[in-house]
């Protein structure tokens, strides 16, 4: 479909982005369905959003914004309104532009990895998930998501002191019913949200052992091959979820988000 002066722009904005994966999963998806839409990266300086939110709500062009590394916090003081997990996590990844110009905001990256789970035929109710990585902006979102799904245990391991506290505190604010272990037990659901994995020389996020007694191990990191961990997970015979299929979980609930329904295959 040819880009004309009524497609919609969806654009995904960081900085850097010359790294981000989702131009090409997306605009496959626009060409597919045949929505007159696009993706493209915009890399933005943080001291240039301000004159970014102003374009964003001006043009009717704009869908909305997909938004990663370092402006999530900023997204989030920016917009006009935000659904209920959002004010819980207190960041966003993702923006919709109404029709009148205001913004409102959601954090769908909990979501996109329940989503991708959900397609490996695994049922996360009632197991342990063992989250490292648990204060970061994708633990955060992921713990509120499983907690959503009815994980019956939680363990939390996060090295830093205050955002290990701000996780705890979602649990207990939020979903009194799940347990928080205090102790790094035997786990069925692994899930790294760490950036362990982007470098060959990163440790595992998780003891061998730990990997050869779960059955499904997750990991957010994005890269061009599997990383250490989703290697160990496979050759272990692990239901493993790679960064690269939490990111194509994305995809319907990011344009769900916008209002785009892009139906079944």
């Amino acid at each position: 479909m040819p880009i004309t002066g009524a497609t919609r722009l969806f654009p995904i904005i960081g900085h850097p982005v010359s790294g981000v994966f989702s131009p090409p999963a997306f605009n496959a998806l626009f060409q597919k369905k045949n929505i007159d839409a696009v993706m493209v990266g915009l890399d933005i300086e943080p001291a240039a959003l301000d004159g970014f939110w102003q374009v964003l709500r001006g043009s009717s062009n704009m869908l909305g914004c997909s938004i990663t590394y370092p402006h999530k916090q900023a997204a989030f003081d920016a917009v006009d309104g935000m659904t209920d997990r959002a004010k819980r996590l207190g960041a966003l990844n993702t923006i919709r532009r109404e029709p009148d110009g205001r913004l409102t905001g959601d954090a769908t990256d909990g979501l996109a990895m329940v989503s991708t789970i959900a397609g490996t035929g695994i049922e996360i109710r009632s197991k342990t998930a063992w989250i490292t990585g648990a204060g970061g902006g994708a633990g955060k979102a992921i713990i509120d998501a499983f907690s959503e799904q009815g994980i019956g245990r939680l363990i939390l391991e996060e090295i830093d002191p205050a955002r290990c506290e701000a996780a705890l505190r979602l649990v207990r604010d939020h979903w009194p019913k799940v347990e928080i272990s205090d102790t790094l037990d035997d786990a069925q659901v692994l899930v790294n949200a760490t950036t362990l994995g982007k470098s060959e020389k990163d440790p595992l996020p998780f003891p061998e052992a730990a990997i050869a007694k779960a059955e499904l191990c997750c990991d957010v990191v994005t890269a061009s091959g599997d990383t250490a961990f989703v290697q160990a997970a496979k050759a272990a015979g692990k239901t493993v979820v790679d960064g690269s299929g939490m990111g194509a979980g994305q995809l319907d609930v990011q344009l769900g988000f916008l209002g785009l329904d892009i139906g079944a295959d």
